[in-house]
């Protein structure tokens, strides 16, 4: 669908926006035009995503692997508890809200982990792309397939009340590996490292406010500052701009070595969740399983919920299993990966292979 650009209802509805010095009727059509991709539809996702939907983004690309959780509702915008109790994927119910806000707007959602093999195609049709990821792995990987493609992106950090931003433009300012060193991935991956952060709704808000309009002002072509890493403190309300360079050694944006696109780690096929009490399961293989079906086998009572997209199981009275259409599954409840895979194990690849 084509992004309607000027109908009497647009303009109205922008009326206010056309309005702003900088914006105008050429900046209205600048953001109908574009095009970005929000990876990640967490918190900071969310928030971000609302945003740019209001401003009149013309299409939206929402990347995001998993399900909309009760503990998600206190800090993340558009989900509902309706959301949480389908266990809807987290990319279609946001898809949903934004075009609630924005019928006229297109709206791609994709229920998938972003690896080294796929993000270049998930980007590749985007002018920007808007970090809503919260791991450094998936972040360093968006990194290299951004400048390899010469995609802008704007980095965004969060924990607690504070928040870190960044925007990214390959070629004009440095990338986040010239900011951040690769070691730091290791170090969060550490076991000992997976904890669970808290979070407070008000300071993602402040911080994704901060990130959406710099992704706005480069859209309308005002953005000449690339080298400003944004210190937020969402308690305080205070905003440290720190001048950061280009480091000349950088093996991302200066010798294109593109290490986190080349190593797609082995994905192994029980492992917990960072900042969850869950274990995410992969199939040993791609599937599709037609989810209806799949709960005709299954004691009613224990099904919580099902839709095209997943299948709630209940397990224990403090564990369940989110079951996928693609065949991932999330052990919600748990951080033991041994035991979550046992349980995937029985409900899911024996009944496969019993029905051959």
């Amino acid at each position: 669908m084509k992004t309607q650009l000027y109908t009497p209802e647009i303009i109205e509805r922008f009326s206010r926006q056309i309005l702003v010095e900088g914006i105008g009727a050429s900046g209205l059509k600048k953001i109908r035009e574009a095009r970005v991709a929000v990876i990640g539809c967490g918190a900071t996702g969310t928030s971000q995503a609302e945003l740019l939907a209001r401003l009149g983004v013309g299409f939206i690309r929402l990347v995001d692997k998993d399900f909309v959780d009760i503990s998600n509702l206190p800090r993340t915008h558009l989900y509902t508890y309706s959301d949480a109790k389908q266990a809807l994927p987290k990319a279609v119910a946001c898809a949903s809200k934004l075009k609630e806000i924005d019928p006229a707007i297109e709206v791609d959602p994709v229920i998938t982990r972003v690896t080294p093999s796929n993000i270049e195609e998930l980007i590749r049709d985007v002018d920007v792309v808007v970090d809503g990821t919260d791991n450094l792995r998936t972040r360093f990987i968006i990194n290299d397939a951004a400048i390899k493609l010469g995609k802008p992106w704007v980095f965004v950090g969060f924990a607690s009340w504070y928040g870190n931003v960044l925007f990214i433009n390959p070629g004009k300012g440095p990338c986040l590996r010239c900011v951040i060193p690769a070691r730091m991935v290791e170090r969060e991956e550490r076991r000992d490292a997976c904890e669970i952060l808290g979070a407070v709704g008000t300071a993602i808000a402040f911080i994704a406010s901060i990130s959406s309009t710099l992704v706005l002002k480069h859209i309308l072509g005002i953005l000449d500052d690339y080298s400003t890493f944004y210190i937020v403190n969402g308690k305080t309300l205070d905003i440290d701009k720190v001048r950061v360079k280009r480091n000349p050694e950088c093996p991302s944006c200066v010798y294109k070595k593109y290490e986190f696109l080349r190593e797609d780690v082995a994905v192994e096929k029980a492992t917990r969740i960072c900042g969850s009490n869950a274990v995410e399961v992969m199939p040993p293989k791609k599937i599709r399983i037609d989810l209806y079906k799949y709960v005709e086998g299954v004691d009613k009572a224990k099904v919580l919920s099902v839709n095209p997209y997943t299948a709630k199981i209940k397990i224990s009275d403090m564990v369940s299993m989110v079951l996928f259409s693609d065949g991932r599954a999330i052990i919600d409840g748990t951080i033991d990966e041994e035991y979550a895979y046992r349980v995937y194990k029985s409900l899911v690849l024996d009944r496969l292979v019993n029905k051959g």
